[in-house]
């Protein structure tokens, strides 16, 4: 899977002419606020019926977006994303190894 972000990010360094961070930064805001609308609709926080196995089809697409898009914001800013989350999920697996809760 790796090699196919590094496949779109390559189409997208030659075609996409905004490449700023900022620009970046905010298509994540954008495709986090899709999702998070999505998920208001799952849990029937919006007065309309919906049908739910729709909205959990368009809320793993709008999941998928907020990964894709994050990896494009983070080649733009010069992160190796895959590093970064290696680090971070070693960090929670021992934060939630560590965790205890009150309910015994």
């Amino acid at each position: 899977m790796e090699d196919k972000f590094e496949t779109l990010f390559k189409l997208f360094n030659e075609k996409a002419p905004e490449k700023h961070p900022v620009f970046q930064a905010a298509k994540i805001a954008e495709e986090t606020g899709e999702a998070i609308n999505l998920i208001f609709k799952l849990v029937g926080f919006r007065r309309e019926s919906y049908d739910i196995d729709e909205i959990r089809e368009k809320l793993s697409d709008e999941l998928a977006d907020i990964v894709i898009t994050t990896f494009t914001c983070a080649k733009v800013c010069g992160v190796d994303l895959w590093k970064a989350v290696e680090r971070k999920l070693e960090i929670e697996i021992e934060r939630w190894e560590k965790f205890e809760t009150t309910d015994k």
